[in-house]
């Protein structure tokens, strides 16, 4: 029977590891879009700035060299302005926020069902039921999941690991929690 609820704790444990990953993945994947969006946005911005500052040179100074480089920056800002309309960047980072929230949800759910597998705090076939439910919602929010790039697996890999973004130590935790609920607080 032991060995029931070790098996059922592995099988969460898996899954639990795989849910955290691709949650910080899509985190790290909307953080790339919003970064890129406001990069292009800014330069679009300053790019039309100077084209306008060009155009009205052109007026009192009418030089060539200034109609020139207006005509390459006007260019610039409308190769930009089609990127931005071509590439959502602001959808794509809601996509990917969206499946984080999700997949966080998901986690926490398994975190709760792994501490009642572990102290067998419900019969092995109800815990077996609730696994596979989540499992099914799991797997529903990785095929409606938005594509991700490398850099984002990158980024995700130095948050957890490196950072241990999601890790926190009990003094951490204790200094978020009023002191009656900390772990070194007494309890008469």
């Amino acid at each position: 029977m032991i060995k029931d609820y070790l098996a059922l704790e592995d099988l969460i444990r898996v899954r639990y590891a795989s849910v955290t990953w691709t949650h910080k993945i899509q985190e790290k994947q909307a953080e790339i879009y919003e970064r890129r969006y406001g990069i292009i946005a800014t330069i679009n911005i300053l790019a039309a700035s100077i084209t306008s500052a060009g155009i009205i040179s052109t007026v009192f100074a009418g030089q060539a060299w200034i109609k020139i480089v207006s005509a390459v920056v006007s260019f610039v800002t409308v190769f930009l302005s089609a990127l931005l309309k071509s590439f959502d960047f602001q959808n794509m980072a809601k996509a990917n926020k969206a499946t984080a929230t999700k997949l966080v949800i998901l986690r926490d759910e398994l975190l709760l069902l792994l501490y009642k597998v572990k102290h067998q705090a419900q019969p092995l076939a109800e815990l077996i039921e609730t696994f596979d439910s989540i499992q099914v919602r799991v797997h529903a929010a990785y095929q409606e999941a938005p594509q991700t790039s490398d850099r984002a697996v990158k980024k995700a890999e130095t948050a957890l690991i490196i950072r241990n973004d999601d890790t926190y130590t009990d003094e951490q935790i204790d200094e978020l929690l009023p002191e009656s609920l900390r772990r070194g607080a007494s309890h008469e």
